[in-house]
């Protein structure tokens, strides 16, 4: 018997109509299940046939060939996103940004939660920006997203920092790790913490703040400490600030309060990205 018939078997005993809608809804959960098994068969494959290195290598619309080290693609979502794809994550959401016009070649972007690099290497190939600083604190992106640079030729024009970015110079400390999700993982401000922090203020130099037109800051929670710790920045320069904002967080209207006390008005581009402007 194959497994259509299989299927099929478990609908022909119901007579009811109730037992005909269990029996659908077995049959429903039972579909779902060999679906998202061919899924992940069809991914482990994907996984087997990446370069040594675990390296994904594809071409953008306008040509660019791009690699990306994806060393733990067989769990990570961003990472599997990728692989699956071919192309940027968030694809959708960078090619919004980059039809702003918000830099050119001169500009410097800070690029706050870095994670394995793929908005750095998007700012850096397809936008085209003289310089990138990336933050990212965990050791096993940071080590990747240092790869990634030096794959797509970006080291003379992006910096990795493995650090966190807050309110204040100091320490910080991991407060949730997510190995489904290395981009969810949530950290926090401790005096004890582990984890060097820095606020933003303390780390721009003159030269990258009279050339700083956009920072992306997507920190789980973390965004108004990282505003906070910027505010000689946004006195100063006024950048773009593009802000992951979760809805289940619901801190948009108090980000959006204290932006708005240096003239920033904002933009939606998705359920939880916002871009804000003077």
């Amino acid at each position: 018997m194959d497994v259509k018939e299989a299927l099929l078997g478990s609908l022909s005993g119901a007579r009811e109509p109730s037992e005909m809608a269990e029996a659908i809804n077995s049959l429903s959960k039972k579909l779902d299940q060999l679906i998202k098994l061919a899924d992940d068969q069809v991914h482990l494959q994907r996984v087997g046939l990446l370069e040594p290195g675990n390296i994904l290598r594809f071409y953008t619309n306008d040509g660019q060939q791009i690699a990306m080290s994806l060393p733990e693609a067989q769990d990570d979502y961003v990472q599997r996103v990728i692989l699956r794809t071919r192309t940027f994550f968030e694809a959708k959401l960078l090619s919004m940004v980059h039809a702003m016009s918000l830099v050119d070649p001169a500009s410097t972007v800070c690029d706050i939660g870095a994670n394995i690099g793929n908005h750095t290497i998007y700012f850096g190939k397809m936008m085209g920006v003289g310089r990138v600083l990336c933050f990212e604190p965990q050791p096993a992106c940071y080590a990747t997203l240092a790869t990634n640079i030096d794959l797509n030729g970006l080291s003379n024009h992006a910096t990795a920092y493995n650090c966190l970015v807050g309110a204040v110079t100091g320490n910080g400390r991991l407060a949730r790790f997510n190995s489904r999700n290395l981009g969810g993982t949530v950290f926090e401000q401790a005096e004890d913490g582990a984890i060097p922090m820095f606020a933003l203020d303390d780390v721009i130099t003159a030269d990258d703040l009279a050339a700083l037109d956009l920072i992306k800051i997507d920190v789980e929670g973390m965004q108004g400490d990282v505003l906070k710790g910027a505010e000689g920045v946004l006195d100063a320069r006024k950048p773009a600030l593009w802000v992951e904002i979760l809805e289940k967080d619901r801190t948009y209207a108090q980000t959006a309060a204290y932006l708005g006390r240096f003239g920033y008005k904002s933009e939606k581009l998705g359920p939880n990205d916002f871009m804000f402007r003077v």
